[in-house]
């Protein structure tokens, strides 16, 4: 039957319907053409019932699920004429949509229009895909490009190239200082006339504050 808007419009993965072709040019298909048979073959469950209604809406499967004679014609054809015979396929096939657009100089936008009118409304865009997939298959058109996924910006601080690691602590940065106002300090209190530096209440200490501070500690 032709894709027509007044029917279901096939929208099943192009991958799915020229894998199916492939396979039944090089090894053929069993028939019917069923669920089963499409199992086998690589699709999977939930693409079978959609893949089933595609090749029956292009024409490649009958009402019993059996190839029909566009279908033996392509696996019959030579390699030199077969993307002849696809192309013939898939203008057949699509008629109603063709009297719209060109397919191999449609916007894809154009296309999308020639579909707007075509069940069910949210698989449209599907069906636009596989119409030019299957049109790019038989060479009349280039593949659909990849939708790009979108690159997420995150907002933040600018990382200081200055780790911790390397950052002097404040024991470091403290230590000499603190020590030297410190001795100062005290230096100045004993240093009056006759008075012994150091006296012998800060000798130890400062021995073994000396002591610590050749260990590296605080």
């Amino acid at each position: 039957m032709p894709v027509i808007s007044e029917n279901p419009g096939p929208y099943a993965p192009s991958t799915a319907i020229i894998g199916l072709i492939e396979r039944h040019r090089n090894k053929g298909l069993p028939s019917p053409v069923d669920s089963e048979v499409l199992g086998r073959a690589g699709i999977s469950d939930s693409l079978i019932p959609r893949t089933l209604q595609a090749m029956q809406t292009l024409d490649l499967l009958d009402e019993d699920k059996r190839p029909t004679e566009i279908f033996e014609g392509l696996r019959k054809a030579s390699e030199p004429d077969f993307r002849n015979r696809v192309a013939e396929w898939l203008n057949a096939a699509y008629a109603d949509a063709l009297a719209f657009i060109e397919p191999s100089t449609a916007e894809e936008t154009d296309i999308r229009d020639a579909f707007r009118s075509y069940k069910p409304i949210g698989q449209q865009d599907r069906m636009v895909t596989l119409f030019i997939g299957l049109y790019a298959y038989a060479g009349i058109r280039a593949e659909r490009a990849p939708r790009q996924p979108a690159v997420r910006k995150t907002s933040g601080s600018k990382i200081n190239p200055t780790s911790r690691a390397t950052r002097p602590g404040p024991c470091h940065v403290n230590r000499t200082n603190s020590r030297a106002v410190a001795s100062s300090t005290v230096k100045r209190q004993w240093t009056a006339p006759g008075s012994r530096w150091p006296p012998r209440e800060l000798a130890a200490p400062r021995a073994r504050l000396e002591r610590g501070s050749a260990r590296g500690l605080c």
